[in-house]
């Protein structure tokens, strides 16, 4: 019988000290690094970098991203195909090889005022080097640009009230973002329209446009995700701006 209580008392301890072991040996692990990645800039920062190391961030990012809310008081178009080409006023951005530093546009039917100065530029690839998208998705694949010189939110106001109002976008850094865009009537503040949707660079430029029941004046342009301690495109670029006056 003494024999047996030595042989299991033994057997109690070696476990104990097993489950210590495996439980030492966990704790001990160490966690995963984030992986990182170098990102290349479409348009260098202000300081000289090309390219900018960060985080890579899983796509769930991206899938998360809010909807824009259902509605019948306006009609997204997905692409820029002959009937709103056709319906609407393309406003040329003039002298963009001059890389000017603008706080609006305008031709002679209407002025858009930006809230913060932009840089207008040609396209790729002596202005903005990414390729912007191709056809049916955008107008042309290097169009010359209006460039937020890294700041990731812009608003538009407007001289005259518009029911259809369009721009391509795509973001600064090569990767994909997702943007929101609101379409608001300054005299009553609530939302019109809205829109939320995935741009990237290179090649992915998308198309944000609205035809809506309601005119409206005001649009604001943000990253989708600004203010979450998440990557940031580092200012994006829109160009192709077309609309139709409000009658």
């Amino acid at each position: 019988m003494k024999t047996l209580s030595k042989i299991w008392m033994s057997a109690s301890m070696l476990f104990v000290l097993n489950l210590s072991c495996t439980k030492n040996e966990q704790a001990a692990s160490p966690e995963p690094l984030a992986e990182t990645k170098k990102y290349q800039l479409s348009v260098p920062l202000e300081d000289g970098r090309r390219f900018i190391e960060t985080k890579v961030q899983p796509n769930t990012v991206l899938l998360n991203t809010r909807q824009a809310p259902v509605s019948t008081g306006y009609t997204q178009i997905q692409v820029p195909d002959e009937a709103y080409r056709k319906a609407t006023t393309l406003m040329k951005i003039k002298n963009p090889g001059d890389f000017s530093i603008i706080n609006c546009i305008a031709d002679q039917l209407l002025k858009v005022t930006f809230t913060d100065s932009v840089r207008r530029m040609p396209g790729y690839p002596t202005g903005w080097t990414a390729v912007w998208n191709s056809k049916p998705n955008v107008e042309h694949e290097a169009p010359a640009v209006l460039y937020t010189r890294q700041q990731n939110r812009l608003t538009l106001q407007l001289s005259k009230y518009v029911t259809t109002f369009g721009f391509e976008l795509a973001p600064n850094l090569y990767d994909a973002y997702p943007f929101s865009v609101g379409y608001y009537d300054s005299r009553e503040n609530p939302q019109v329209a809205s829109l939320v949707q995935v741009a990237s660079t290179p090649a992915g430029a998308k198309l944000f446009a609205v035809t809506a029941l309601k005119p409206f004046n005001v649009i604001e342009i943000a990253y989708a995700r600004d203010g979450e301690n998440i990557n940031n495109p580092y200012g994006f670029a829109i160009a192709n701006i077309r609309y139709k006056l409000a009658k």
